[in-house]
């Protein structure tokens, strides 16, 4: 009796393991838009189960396919692990016409995380008027794809809790395109983003003949971008509102001005390898005056092509502007470069690379110039280092640069040129006993200073009002 209860105690755990101890998993079954269509089919279901998905369209909206491109309704699955199925549903039938019947139209907006996959069309997605990824989405679109939008008001809109992630690869970009009956630059509006996500992540996409309004891309929260071409836009390529996490090997080109920054600090994220070519204005643009919040370090690296700082600049509080060889600023009329006390600039020019400040237009006293005021000693001070100063000097009682009796500054292999005024102004204490500069206590120091075509002279000493053709030295002061 004993072995038969044994043997039958056995039987029972054999089918057991053979059937209720499978493991299960979920199913996730989405719509791309709640609005246009609903569906069934999903839960938890056993290893090797067969399930049922349903896509339902609404009244006046189709079914295209799911997320995989699997366009089957309803369709039939074999669990064999956790996964997750979106209906994309669109509002015409098909996702388009004129060439583009495989394509999916897409409209409205998202609110759960949706993947556009590769379909193998020449269009995979059609993006009809303004499409915004909502909520906390995840909007993820995967190598290969090729979105048309058909006009130019549509464009897609992150909102600020969503994310978007374009990563193709080299050889399955992600294109981003006009219609097909309008290959024009500006065929289409932009890609925003207003989010600090993360998995914002723009990877070898080809942004085609955007920016029908202002720009391709716009950076209001904080995005990644690598290994992308901007090719177009009737305005600005990029828009940088937020920041970049990165920015790196880049191509903007056939655009009126590759890049806009708003904030100085967003300079220190311009990466390495980007590229700027075919641009009207071919220059970095930077319009903010106030780089002025404590310890906060900004680099100017060298881009290849100038900054443009539209509204010149004013280094306050504790800043400090570091400017690495190479790189030039462009200087629109009436604007400066203004050094606070307790600021520093840093300028790393070499003699093959030297940094160059010179004025939008090649005009003697075209912009103000530089007046550093830095009595900062810490952290390596403020100094000049192989750098021209280019058409400075606005008025006739300006000077290309300027400095007080406080400031500390080392000069060494500046040149200053096309001064409508001075070359340099400078401030030197008096020992009134000796009837000399008191060098004691001036801590502006001058090695391979030189200047040509300054109309009012090189340098102007204020403390006395005498004017001089190169550094004054320890000489004894001449008496008027």
């Amino acid at each position: 009796m004993k072995r038969l209860i044994k043997i039958s105690a056995l039987a029972l755990l054999v089918v057991l393991a053979m059937t209720g101890c499978k493991k299960s998993y979920t199913i996730t079954v989405k719509s791309n838009n709640a609005e246009w269509g609903t569906v069934t089919g999903g839960g938890s279901y056993k290893s090797g189960e067969t399930v049922t998905i349903t896509a339902i369209p609404a009244a006046g909206y189709y079914f295209n396919c799911w997320n995989d491109g699997n366009a089957d309704n309803p369709r039939t699955i074999i669990v064999d692990g956790n996964a997750t199925f979106t209906a994309m549903f669109s509002d015409t039938p098909g996702g388009g016409g004129g060439g583009t019947d495989n394509a999916v139209t897409v409209s409205g907006s998202i609110s759960a995380n949706t993947t556009w996959p590769d379909r193998g069309a020449g269009v995979d997605y059609i993006v009809d008027g303004r499409f915004y990824v909502e909520g906390n989405a995840l909007l993820t679109i995967e190598p290969g794809v090729t979105i048309m939008f058909a006009s130019t008001n549509s464009g897609i809109t992150v909102e600020e809790n969503a994310g978007l992630r374009m990563v193709g690869t080299a050889d399955k970009p992600i294109t981003l395109t006009g219609p097909t009956n309008n290959q024009n630059i500006g065929a289409w509006d932009d890609v925003v983003v207003n989010s600090n996500r993360s998995d914002n992540q723009f990877e070898y996409v080809n942004f085609i003949n955007g920016g029908s309004y202002d720009e391709v891309v716009e950076i209001n929260g904080k995005l990644s971008m690598k290994h992308c071409v901007i090719n177009g836009a009737t305005n600005y390529g990029v828009f940088v509102g937020g920041s970049f996490s990165a920015f790196e090997n880049n191509t903007v080109k056939n655009t009126k001005c590759p890049v806009l920054l708003t904030n100085h600090k967003q300079v220190n994220n311009l990466g390495a390898g980007n590229t700027y070519t075919n641009n009207t204005n071919n220059m970095i643009e930077v319009d903010n005056y106030w780089l002025d919040e404590d310890n906060v370090t900004v680099t100017y690296t060298n881009q290849g092509v100038p900054y443009l700082l539209k509204s010149g600049v004013h280094v306050g509080g504790t800043a400090i502007m570091v400017v690495n060889a190479g790189v030039e600023f462009v200087m629109p009329y009436h604007q400066e470069v203004d050094v606070d006390a307790n600021a520093l600039i840093q300028v790393n020019g070499t003699a093959s690379q030297p940094v160059v400040f010179r004025g939008e237009h090649n005009e003697n006293g075209y912009w103000d110039g530089l007046d550093i005021d830095s009595e900062r000693p810490t952290n390596g001070g403020s100094y000049l280092t192989n750098c021209n100063i280019l058409n400075a000097g606005e008025e006739i009682d300006d000077a290309a640069l300027s400095t007080d009796g406080e400031t500390r500054l080392t000069l060494t292999n500046v040149n200053i040129s096309g001064s409508l005024g001075y070359g340099m102004k400078i401030y030197i204490p008096i020992n009134w006993d000796t009837d000399q500069y008191d060098f004691s206590n001036y801590h502006v120091t001058a090695n391979g200073l030189t200047f040509s075509n300054c109309v009012m002279g090189n340098i102007y000493e204020e403390n006395k009002g005498m004017t001089y053709s190169s550094w004054p030295g320890n000489k004894k002061l001449a008496r008027k």
